[in-house]
């Protein structure tokens, strides 16, 4: 059902985890441009260069670790002369 609206990895492959981190990159840094906004009575909290920083790290790492874990697929050779 929702196979349509994952990313497409470079392998040409649909990528749950891909389309998790494009989507965890975009609210960590709407987070870091509102933070400290006031609306009205409310105020968001701060998120500094650390918090942000952290959250990224995280987000590569998970994205990093499945890449480096996935199965690893023979690549063709094309027109090579020996």
């Amino acid at each position: 059902m929702f196979q349509s609206l994952l990313l497409t990895d470079t392998a040409g492959k649909k990528s749950a985890t891909l389309t998790a981190f494009v989507i965890g990159f975009v609210i960590v840094n709407a987070k870091l441009i509102l933070s400290g906004v006031a609306i009205g009575d409310l105020t968001l909290a701060e998120f500094d260069g650390a918090d942000y920083a952290a959250a990224i790290a995280a987000l590569g790492a998970v994205y990093v670790m499945r890449r480096s874990t996935a199965p690893k697929v023979e690549e063709k050779q094309q027109g090579g002369g020996e």
